[in-house]
This record gives C-alpha cells, sequence and structure tokens, in this order.
C-alpha cells in the first residue's frame, strides 16, 4: 500500500517547470513521469491554456486517440500517448471542451483557427471506418461522452443535419461503447445551459431507427442487448423521477410502449433484456402523473394495463419451452437438467410484476393460460432450483391475498393447490428442495383459515386433515421451536416488554412498602397529638380550682405541680421510648420480610432475564439433547 505524502506536503509543479517553456512540446509533457494527476487536477487550466495557444498540440491528442495501427511500432504512441490524452480529454476539463465549439476571447490566426474548427469534425471521423478497435473506441467514448456531458446541445448541433455520422452511430452500435454514446444522445443528460432548439425530433427519430434495427436485426445479440439497454436506462430514468414523470422523457417513452414487440424480441433470442423494459413499463403505470391546466394542478392516477393483456397469455407456457442450444448439466443428485435460465427466471419476474399489479383482468388472462398448474410443473422438474420456488411462493400468495372469489376458485379447483401440497409433501421427498415451498404454502393455507372463501376448499377435505394433523404437525414441530427455546430475531422486543414488566413490580412493592410505613407513622403522630391535648386541659383544670388559696397553699401547690409536671414528662418520655422500640421491632420485623420478597422478585427477574435476555443463559443439558436429537 503506497502513501501519497504529496498531498499533504507543497512540492515543486513538474508542470510549471515545463511550461515556462512556451513552445514546449505536447509529447515532453506527457512523458514526464506523474503528470496525469497534475494535469487532471491543480494543473488543469495551465495544460488547458497551454493547448489552446496551439492547436495543433490539440489535433495531435485527438489524433493519438482515434489512430490505430495493425502492428506496435512506437510503444509510445500507440500505447502511452492514447491513454493519457483520453484521460485528459475525459476528466470534462471545461477550458479544453469549450475550445471544440468557440474561439477563445483572444482570437486565433487564421491557420489555428482552421485547425480548431477542424477538432470536431477530426473527432467523428472515427466513425467512419467499418471495424475499429475496441480499445480506440473506449477512448473515443470517453472524449465524447464529456463532450455531451458539458456540451450536449453544441454536439446536438455539430450532427442534427450530418445524417452519415447518425448513420455511422448507428452502424457500430453492436458495440457497447457506442451505444452508450447514443443512450446519451437520446436522453441529452448535459450540463450545458437550456437552449431553444432541444433536438426533440432529432432525439425520437434516432430512437425509432435504433428500435426498428432491433427489430430487423434480432438474430444479432449484441445489437439487441445494447438496445435494449438504451430502452431500459431511458424507462429507468422515468421511473427514478419521484412522483411525476419526467417532461423531458416521456416522449421517448411512448415510443417504447410496444410491449408485443419487445416479447416477440425476447421470445427469439431467448434473452432476459427486453423483458426488462417490459418490467419496467408495467411498473411506470402506477406512477402519479402531473397535468398542469394553467395555474391548477391535477392529480390522477392512470392505471391501464390492457396492453399487456396480449402478452399475458403466452407468458406461462413459454415457462415450459426448451432451449435447444443449452447443454444438460448433472446436479449434486447426479441427475441430467436443462437449465432453466436467465431468460424463463425473467419471464417468471414479469409474471409476479404483472400479479402485484392487482389487475383483475391481467390476473384472470394468467390463470387461464393455467399459470398454476404451470408453476406446480416447473417447481417440481427444477426442485433445488430456489428462485422458482421463491417467486412462485410470492405468486401465489398475492393471488389469493386479493380475497376474490372467482380467483380463489380457480386457484383450488384448476390449480388443485390442496392436491399438490399433500401429493408431493411426502417423506420420499424429505431431500427435495421444494418442500420448504410446500410447508410455507401449507402454512399460509392454515393461517387463512379465517377466509371462508379459502376454508371452504379444505375444511372437509380428510386428506388435507390427515396431512396436516401427523405430517405437517411434525414438520412445524422440528422447524418452527427455537434452538434452546431461545428467539434470537425478537431480543430487543423481549427487553422493552420485560423491561415494563420489571418496572412495574418495582413500583407495586414501593407503593405497598413505603405506604404502610409512612401510614403507620401518620397513626403515631395523631394518638400521640391527641394525648397532649387531653395533659394540657387537666393541667388548665387544676389551675383554675387552686386560685382561692393563700399564697403558702398555692406555693405548695406550684411546688407540688413542679414535682408533677416532671414526673408527667418522664412518664411521657417512657411512653415514648416504649412506642419507639415498638417501631423498631416492626420495622425489623416488616424489613426481614419484605427482604424475603425482594429476593423472590429478584429471583423472578433474574430467570426472566436469563431466558429471554442473554444476560446469563443457564441451559438445561437434557432438554438441549432432547431437542438436538428429534432433529438428528
Amino acid at each position: 500500500m503506497f502513501f501519497n505524502f504529496a498531498r499533504f506536503f507543497p512540492q515543486q509543479q513538474q508542470l510549471d517547470t515545463l511550461l515556462a517553456d512556451p513552445d514546449c512540446e505536447l509529447e515532453i509533457i506527457l512523458d514526464a513521469d506523474n503528470i496525469l494527476q497534475e494535469i487532471k487536477g491543480m494543473g488543469a487550466n495551465k495544460f488547458a491554456d497551454h493547448i489552446i495557444k496551439h492547436p495543433v498540440m490539440y489535433m495531435r491528442m485527438i489524433h493519438y486517440i482515434i489512430s490505430v495501427e495493425d502492428e506496435l511500432t512506437d510503444k509510445k504512441a500507440q500505447i502511452q500517448y492514447p491513454f493519457l490524452c483520453s484521460e485528459i480529454l475525459g476528466s470534462q476539463n471545461q477550458k479544453l471542451l469549450d475550445f471544440i465549439f468557440d474561439s477563445p476571447e483572444g482570437g486565433l490566426d487564421a491557420d489555428d483557427e482552421m485547425t480548431r474548427f477542424t477538432l470536431f469534425h477530426r473527432l467523428i471521423a472515427f466513425l467512419e471506418v467499418d471495424v475499429f478497435n475496441m480499445t480506440s473506441a473506449g477512448y473515443f467514448s470517453k472524449f465524447f461522452l464529456a463532450l455531451i456531458k458539458k456540451r450536449g446541445f453544441d454536439v446536438w448541433y455539430g450532427i442534427a443535419n450530418d445524417k452519415e455520422t447518425l448513420s455511422n452511430l448507428i452502424k457500430h452500435i453492436d458495440c457497447k461503447h457506442i451505444a452508450e454514446i447514443i443512450e446519451k444522445l437520446i436522453i441529452l443528460d448535459t450540463t450545458q445551459e437550456q437552449q431553444e432548439e432541444t433536438f426533440i425530433k432529432e432525439r425520437k427519430s434516432l430512437l425509432q431507427r435504433i428500435i426498428e434495427l432491433m427489430q430487423n436485426k434480432y438474430y444479432c445479440s449484441e445489437t439487441v442487448e445494447n438496445i435494449c439497454d438504451i430502452l431500459t436506462e431511458i424507462t429507468s430514468k422515468n421511473l427514478n423521477c419521484l412522483y411525476y414523470n419526467n417532461a423531458d422523457i416521456v416522449p421517448f417513452v411512448d415510443q417504447i410502449k410496444r410491449p408485443e414487440l419487445l416479447f416477440e424480441i425476447a421470445i427469439k433470442t431467448q434473452k432476459p433484456q427486453p423483458l426488462q423494459v417490459i418490467i419496467n413499463l408495467v411498473e411506470m403505470i402506477p406512477k402519479e402523473q402531473k397535468k398542469e391546466d394553467e395555474d391548477e394542478v391535477v392529480h390522477h392516477n392512470e392505471k391501464d394495463y390492457s396492453i399487456f393483456e396480449n402478452i399475458a397469455s403466452e407468458l406461462p407456457k413459454n415457462l415450459l419451452s426448451k432451449r435447444n442450444n443449452a447443454a444438460n448439466f448433472q446436479n449434486s443428485n447426479q441427475e441430467n437438467v436443462q437449465p432453466f435460465g436467465l431468460h424463463k427466471i425473467m419471464l417468471l419476474k414479469l409474471i409476479q410484476t404483472l400479479i402485484q399489479t392487482s389487475d383483475i383482468q391481467i390476473i384472470e388472462t394468467l390463470l387461464n393460460a393455467n399459470l398454476i398448474k404451470v408453476l406446480e410443473i416447473i417447481c417440481i422438474q427444477y426442485s433445488s432450483n430456489n428462485q422458482i420456488h421463491i417467486m412462485t411462493e410470492k405468486i401465489i400468495k398475492s393471488i389469493l391475498d386479493l380475497n376474490n372469489e372467482k380467483i380463489t376458485e380457480h386457484v383450488f379447483q384448476f390449480g388443485q393447490l390442496i392436491e399438490f401440497i399433500v401429493t408431493y409433501h411426502t417423506e420420499e421427498n424429505d431431500k427435495k428442495g421444494y418442500i420448504a415451498l410446500l410447508t410455507s404454502l401449507a402454512n399460509y393455507l392454515i393461517e387463512k383459515s379465517y377466509n371462508k372463501s379459502i376454508l371452504q376448499y379444505y375444511k372437509d377435505n380428510q386428506q388435507w386433515f390427515n396431512f396436516v394433523k401427523n405430517r405437517l404437525c411434525n414438520i412445524n414441530q422440528k422447524e418452527k421451536p427455537y434452538l434452546c427455546n431461545v428467539n434470537p430475531k425478537a431480543k430487543s422486543e423481549v427487553a422493552d416488554d420485560q423491561e415494563s414488566d420489571i418496572m412495574q413490580i418495582l413500583q407495586k412493592f414501593n407503593e405497598s412498602y413505603y405506604g404502610q410505613q409512612a401510614q403507620e407513622e401518620q397513626q403515631d403522630q395523631d394518638k400521640e397529638t391527641s394525648k397532649q391535648d387531653q395533659e394540657l386541659d387537666t393541667y388548665n383544670s387544676q389551675d383554675n380550682g387552686q386560685l382561692e388559696e393563700d399564697e403558702d397553699i398555692l406555693m405548695d401547690m406550684n411546688h407540688g405541680q413542679v414535682w408533677s409536671d416532671d414526673a408527667n414528662q418522664e412518664n411521657r418520655q417512657n411512653q415514648d421510648d416504649e412506642i419507639q422500640g415498638n417501631k423498631i421491632q416492626d420495622s425489623l420485623e416488616v424489613t426481614s420480610e419484605n427482604v424475603k420478597e425482594i429476593n423472590q422478585i429478584g429471583d423472578n427477574i433474574s430467570s426472566l432475564f436469563n431466558h429471554n435476555l442473554f444476560w446469563r443463559i443457564e441451559y438445561d443439558v437434557q432438554e438441549a439433547d432432547d431437542i438436538l436429537n428429534s432433529y438428528a
């Protein structure tokens, strides 16, 4: 692993040293070590200014990109320079790209201006050859895509009236690099400021030409794949617009809405790409569209799937078609199996997409074409293809979830779903891959037993009843219980529930314990207050009865009263000590009982957490052995 210290420590720039010579040649710059990153980075403007002053160097850069020689005579001219020039011109250097279409502010002399004017024509001349090198095509594509990104409208100005250039592009559409250029020309993904002329007519014409080419040259797999990739990119770009259709893309989508043609090409070529375009068209239908009428915005949903009805009836039977060009292979059971193929997988995906639209007319068309029976056949025929089983399960469940009596009747009576599950879900087929599908469908039907339209088809079926009671019950007993009785997926949910239960237990304990203690203290305080009031009344009555006595008797009485107060004070102190001692003893008794209760609650909480929250799991060895033995 290498670390680039130049990012953090300033170093002398090679480009500055080289450009100190105003007439420094292009090849001298390209021969410098590690010059590419400097030209694409901080030295981009300096290099562009130097090239603009010498348009001949610009012409040589284009020459290095598009020129190919059969024999390797000069390694630098045929390998190093083309790569460096394509990287520089493809880095979207704004000054270099603008120079193709605009003369610099200071102007150029007549010869340099003529050289600048011919740069674009020299570039597109690369397309005139019948066969070209793929590496050079990649270099050309990188530069041309940079031009479209920065000056897309000017590119169209240069080729709109040049029929030969457009024809040359279409001629080489079997090359992936050229197909990408055509895609960007149609979508016109550019950052250039919007122009009055958007060339919508020319772009639609180009799209129509490549669709017709695909229709007539369906035998060329590269052409079909590249054109379908263009159509997929256009429809995907429309799908990626959040809620509203992209006004710049809608005209092209209308040209692509030809599902019958795309399906015909898919069947002829056995390629999945045309089917992917149809899937995108289906998924675009329910998207909300925006219609502007003066200042009012009206939202409406258009869900018309009628254009897919004709191909819907053809889909199921093509799942059973044989591929004569595909060789059989041996699976893990030493059986010769014909590969299902990506083309049929895309057919299944298209069927699933149509089912998920919930369009009754489309679904009835598929069912009338024996969709359920075909799915059952391919699931048994390709017993180890999990992708087929997963998609089949989703299709059947989506159909039954509609709760449409007519459709449900078709699934059970014509599709014979119950008989299919019971027939193939046997001990002899335990090692077949479709057992998981049958088990899942059986459990799904039981869960839907509240639905009378489903329940009526198996409630009186004794064969189904025996299957559920014996076979399915045994399977569920093995598969549904969690290992060591612990659910690993519900950890957070169990923790939240148990935490709330624990808080309720602690709150209840606090209320019972501290509430009782506060009540006893309040009762003792009330008793003490009432006793003091009674004693105060007695003392006042005695003082009033002795007012008429002489002073000596009063003094004796006062002396006796003082002694009586001391005695009463001592008695009250003894009573307080006795009451406090009783309270302490009662508190100790309550505390010992509560300690036992707290310990018991703690044990319950601990066992609760140990079982569900994995804080300290205590395993039952015997129970674990029994579970593992039952699996074995």
